[in-house]
């Protein structure tokens, strides 16, 4: 594969450390329902299907009943403080700044859209994506492939030249049913556990992403 004209990008895990920040407003929230809170670990561990999914798995089916109130807190405090702790991964800026010049850069996540935008641009670098899509209205982009297919399409370039990049099994799925590359973020264990989804590439930290695609490098699939 050529270097992708369309480079889309999960968010959290891949371009942002944002799971504290995630895990301090679900134990807000179980707190103001009297509920124990859960290690951080374990809140990580429920992370990326969605906000809807990250409160259900914490309450549990015990506590199901309280999941609108669970949302309304959750969400009134995460809106204020989603970037108390939440930054740039190691080499993502660089790697971002690097790319921008020479393709087309877009996320895909499925963090509310909101919020994505929020970090982005209180991160500086919002301008650098031409489409930012992610969860409305309770629905997540990853694996249905309508909204990546969505940001091919007014991107002008072709599902072959785009590369989904992301740390998650959906980033993977979502791209094959899209028809287009996929690249894991991963090292350690999580390199099997991803590697059973058979993407295109792995890389073990975002750095060496630009480096897979030199002027002369052509990779056979």
């Amino acid at each position: 594969m050529k270097r992708p004209a369309l480079f889309v990008f999960d968010l959290d895990g891949t371009l942002i450390s944002s799971r504290a920040d995630l895990a301090n407003a679900v134990n807000v929230a179980l707190r103001h329902l009297k509920l124990l809170q859960l290690p951080q670990p374990v809140i990580e561990s429920y992370v990326g299907d969605g906000i809807d999914m990250l409160l259900r798995r914490s309450l549990t089916e015990k506590h199901l009943a309280l999941f609108s109130e669970a949302k309304e807190v959750f969400t009134t405090y995460y809106n204020a403080h989603l970037l108390d702790h939440t930054a740039f991964l190691p080499e993502v800026f660089e790697t971002l700044s690097a790319l921008k010049e020479v393709s087309q850069l877009a996320v895909l996540t499925n963090k509310q859209e909101t919020y994505a935008e929020k970090i982005l641009e209180g991160l500086g670098v919002l301008p650098f994506f031409l489409d930012v899509a992610g969860e409305k209205d309770g629905r997540v982009p990853k694996p249905e492939p309508a909204r990546l297919l969505a940001i091919i399409r007014r991107s002008g370039v072709s599902v072959e030249e785009t590369l989904m990049v992301g740390d998650g099994k959906n980033d993977i799925l979502v791209a094959k049913a899209a028809g287009c590359g996929s690249c894991a973020v991963a090292a350690g264990e999580k390199v099997r556990a991803l590697s059973s989804h058979n993407p295109d590439f792995i890389i073990p930290s975002m750095g060496r992403l630009p480096g897979l695609f030199s002027e002369s490098q052509v990779d056979d699939r």
